[in-house]
Order: C-alpha cells, then sequence, then structure tokens
C-alpha cells in the first residue's frame, strides 16, 4: 500500500518529458542534455522519452497520463505541442482532468509560445513550474480528410490553414529549416507560390456562406502568430472562445509577394482583398485538392470543419 502511494506521489511530482530530437532542424537533440542538467539541478524530477516517429508523442503522453503522471512538458516545435495536446485526449474527453501540459519550446517557427508570452529560456521553464500557474487557453478541432481520404478528427491550439500554407508546410517540413523559422517560411512561400494556383473554396462562418469563390488562402487561427513570428491574427486572443479568420483572395503571385511583408507588420488585414472575421464554427469544402496545415504540420486535405473550445485547456504560464 505504502509502495503504491509513493509511486502515485512520484509520478505527481516528477515531469514526465516528451523530446522530438529532430526539432528545430536536429538542433534539439543536441541542446537537451544541457538543458536537463540545468533542470535536474534545480531539484526537479524528470521522466524523459524521446520521439522516434510522427504521432509518436501522442502515444507517450496518453501512456503517461495513464500512468497517473500529472504535468507533461513538451520539448519541441509547435507540432509536437500539437501531438501532446492530442495525447490528451481519448474518444473526445481529456484523460486527466488533472493534468497539465509545461511547453519548453525548441522548434524552429516556435510561434504559440509568442501569444503566450513564453520563452525559450531552461531558466524560465524552471521558474514556471515552480510557480505552477496553470492558465486554461482554447484549442480547436478540426475533421478533415487524410491523404486516404479517410475522415479524421484533431486538435489544434495555434493555427490551421487551408491553402498556399499547407502546400508550403509540406515543402518546409521536407527541406532544412538551417535557416531559422522567419527565412525558411518565406522560402518555402516563394518556392510554393511559382507554381500554385488559387483554388474555389466555399467558407461558412457559423452555418453563414460568406465565401464561394477562388481564394489564396483560409487561416482559422487561436493565437497571433504564425510562420516564423507573423502576426496572422493580430486580434487573437488564446482564451476569448472566438476563431480568428484570416481570408486571402485571389491574389496575383506578386499581391503575395508583397502581402507577406504587410503580414509580419499586422497590417496585411486592411489589404482590399484580404478579409479579417470572426466565428466559433466554420466549414470549408473544395472541388479541388487543397492541403490543410495544422499548427505547422500538413495533415490532410479538405472539406474540413472547425469548432473550438473555450478556455478548457491547462498550460503552465
Amino acid at each position: 500500500m505504502n509502495n503504491t502511494l509513493n509511486n502515485k506521489a512520484l509520478k505527481q511530482n516528477t515531469i514526465y518529458t516528451i523530446v522530438n530530437p529532430v526539432s528545430s532542424n536536429g538542433k534539439t537533440e543536441h541542446r537537451w542534455p544541457d538543458h536537463k542538467e540545468k533542470i535536474i539541478d534545480a531539484g526537479i524530477d524528470l521522466k524523459i522519452k524521446m520521439t522516434h516517429y510522427p504521432g509518436h508523442a501522442v502515444k507517450l503522453t496518453q501512456d503517461a497520463l495513464k500512468m497517473g503522471y500529472r504535468t507533461i512538458m513538451a520539448v519541441g516545435g509547435d507540432g509536437t505541442v500539437n501531438e501532446v495536446l492530442n495525447g490528451f485526449y481519448k474518444n473526445g474527453e481529456m484523460i486527466n482532468q488533472n493534468a497539465v501540459l509545461l511547453i519548453f519550446s525548441q522548434g524552429t517557427g516556435s510561434d504559440y509560445i509568442r501569444s503566450l508570452n513564453l520563452t525559450k529560456n531552461v531558466y524560465d521553464i524552471i521558474d514556471i513550474y515552480k510557480r505552477y500557474n496553470i492558465r486554461k487557453v482554447d484549442i480547436g478541432k478540426i475533421t478533415y480528410l487524410d491523404f486516404d481520404n479517410i475522415e479524421r478528427t484533431r486538435y489544434f491550439i495555434n493555427t490551421a490553414d487551408v491553402g498556399i500554407g499547407g502546400e508550403t508546410v509540406e515543402f518546409v517540413n521536407q527541406s532544412s529549416k538551417i535557416m531559422g523559422g522567419l527565412l525558411t517560411y518565406l522560402y518555402g512561400v516563394i518556392r510554393t507560390l511559382i507554381k500554385y494556383e488559387n483554388k474555389k473554396m466555399k467558407l461558412k462562418i457559423d452555418d453563414k456562406v460568406v465565401k464561394d469563390d477562388i481564394l489564396n488562402s483560409i487561416m482559422i487561427s487561436l493565437g497571433k502568430y504564425f510562420a516564423g513570428g507573423m502576426p496572422i491574427a493580430p486580434e487573437a486572443k488564446v482564451d476569448d472562445g472566438i476563431f480568428d479568420i484570416t481570408i486571402l483572395g485571389n491574389l496575383s503571385k506578386i499581391e503575395t509577394v508583397l502581402n507577406l511583408y504587410r503580414a509580419y507588420k499586422g497590417t496585411h488585414i486592411y489589404y482590399k482583398k484580404i478579409d479579417y472575421l470572426k466565428g466559433k464554427k466554420i466549414s470549408i469544402e473544395s472541388d479541388k485538392r487543397v492541403l490543410i496545415d495544422i499548427d505547422g504540420e500538413c495533415a490532410g486535405i479538405l472539406p474540413a470543419e472547425f469548432e473550438i473550445y473555450k478556455q478548457v485547456f491547462p498550460i503552465l504560464v
């Protein structure tokens, strides 16, 4: 009986740490030993697991929560955070209502932490854990088709992007990210733009058709930032229960490039061919093959439906 209680207490006071060694173009694998030493020196216990394949962090998180671990730390990029988020859920329900996420962002873009005013500094992570201040944030649920045309459901925490962004992310994730988040994404956009053609899409927001036209992209955002620091949704708040929706109309290739500059200043939403709307329930469909980017990972194709859940997911801040 005492061994069982001691084991439970150990798991509640140990950070179950999921490390994606290939994040940040493989730099995380080399940086992690030094980070680990600093965290342990601060008197914090860690149970460390490395990911070995796409989706592995989902299973590791589910296993950890079923074993009774209370704090899950994601060490990697936004894609790793997304997998850990999805690991908190099974059949649409949270596995452990008392568990929380600690984000130690090590990715190329690291966009979501910008909206939470978090840093990549290991000493800040130690301080955040010791203070254990929990903030409940919004998450989105997306139902879409995978590349085998099988319907899937997945949660996201920052941005889902339909259109040129999906194709850009597919290219970026298959190439080296040695230039860092911003330059890597800009290079990816330019490379993708050369052959990309805008596509007709039908967009409904809260059951009302707001677009049925040729569009470049649609971004559905919870956080402000995207693509290595671009404030694509400058009015977004992570806990207001509303999606910020950025719609790029039938932009020419030159207009797309010019609005990249505006986007990094947050002034793109005032351009005549860009709409900035808000809503809680979204559906997008197209007769064309349109790729979907979910938190920085190319996940599937349209049609897709999006639903927001207000202040349901606990993060240490």
